[in-house]
Parts: C-alpha cells; structure tokens; sequence
C-alpha cells in the first residue's frame, strides 16, 4: 500500500492522526475508552485522496461509524452522509477537529445528529447547490454570560432551496441562543444550544434564490469569553427539498 492510499491505524488521542491526513475515529473523544488495538480505530486519508465508501473499511452507519474527526492537513475536507459523495455535506477546516459527531445535528438523521452517518469523504471544499458561509460579527457583555454575533450567508448555486436546515454544534455546556436572535428569527428553531447543538429550519417564504444571499445574523450566548468562540463549529447547509 502506498503512503497516498487510505489505510487504517490504531490508537487513542487527536495527536494520534499523522500529519498530513483526514482521519476519521470510530468513538467520540478521538477513541477515548476504546479497547486498545481493536475498538481504537482510525480511518487516516492523505492529502488528496479520497474515499467512495468507508465502509469498505469497517465504518458503517452503525456503532462502528465514524464518531469524531481530525482534519490534520492543509487542506478543506468534506464528510458526506451518502456514498459516492452523495446526501448531505459536513464541512471540516483545514487544521480543524470535532471531538463528538454526537454534538453536529443533522435534520433527518436517525440519531439526530452526524454520528454514525458519514459515508464518504472528498478532499476539497463541497461546491454543491446550496453552500453556507460565516463571518464573525462582534461580542459583547450580557448580564452573567458573553454573547458572539456572526453573520450567516446562504447562496443557491443553480436552483432555488425551497426547504433547509442550517446547523452547528460542539458548543460548550450552559450555551444558548440569545434571546436577542429567538425574539426577531423568522424560520424554525429546531435545537437551541442547550444540548450543544443549534439547529435552524426554514419557514415558506424564504426560500434560497440563485444568485440572491439569504443572511441570517446569529447570536449566541456562552457563559464566559473565550477567542475560540469567533468561529462556529460542524457549521453546515442542508438541502431538504
């Protein structure tokens, strides 16, 4: 096997993906508590490969699916709920890793949420239909907590988006939405933040035009400040039309 084909690797510990490589872990907490050797198993995919089906490797829309990421390369990586880059799309930031795909929602999921349900991964940014966008706004001070703003932008490439969902997660116990953004959001909010996930849907009339930016102006509350919250985590676009 060559160093630029996907192979599997054991072990423990988000230092434990080589550098220059996709890696997908079977447990959450990057395999904390799995049986050494055996339940401790990495997908680790170099710098512009890719995989069609991982569960040609084991993983599988099932417990031994892919529960947590790290994405130890230079490069934008994509999970995708289908094989053969198909479903839905979950992007993950060069240099960027989520500890528990529990944490990720997903509208229509069985488990509510990204566990378990990658499929196939491609080594670029997905350029699909509907892609979503933020930018980090401002925070501030409010009452006992810290709230951060970002500016959420949604644009259809081809056709219109008559029904989607946007969602986020891995946010720290004690987050929430502010009540700044619930008073005055227009759509549907399906998980608020306080299970760690936020997970927004549409309403008929505001659908996703091409050619057109559908902006929603997020706000969160956390407990505390902290650098780290300027950039929203699993951030993704669901096409459910």
């Amino acid at each position: 096997m060559s160093d630029n084909e996907p192979k599997l690797i054991y072990g423990q510990g988000a230092d434990a993906c080589p550098e220059g490589t996709f890696c997908l872990y079977r447990g959450s907490a990057f395999n904390a508590g799995q049986t050494p050797g055996r339940g401790d198993k990495i997908l680790a995919i170099p710098v512009g490969a890719h995989i069609n089906d991982f569960s040609a490797y084991g993983f599988d829309h099932s417990g031994d699916g892919v529960s947590a990421v790290v994405n130890n390369t230079i490069e934008d990586n994509t999970l995708f709920s289908a094989a053969d880059q198909q479903g839905h799309s979950l992007p993950v930031e060069a240099g960027t890793s989520i500890a528990d795909l529990r944490s990720i929602p997903m509208a229509g999921s069985p488990n509510g949420s990204w566990n378990d349900q990658a499929q196939s991964a491609l080594a670029s940014p997905f350029e699909g239909n509907l892609i979503i966008e933020q930018e980090f706004l401002s925070d501030w001070s409010e009452g006992q907590g810290h709230i951060y703003s970002y500016r959420l932008t949604m644009h259809a490439a081809e056709t219109r988006v008559m029904k989607w969902a946007v969602g986020f997660g891995s946010l720290p116990e004690g987050t929430s939405l502010a009540k700044g953004f619930t008073d005055v959001f227009w759509g549907e909010i399906i998980k608020d933040g306080t299970s760690g996930a936020v997970l927004l849907g549409s309403k008929p009339g505001h659908a996703v035009e091409p050619g057109t930016d559908l902006l929603i102006d997020v706000q969160v509350l956390y407990l505390n400040q902290d650098h780290a919250y300027k950039r929203l985590i699993g951030l993704h676009a669901q096409q459910l039309d």
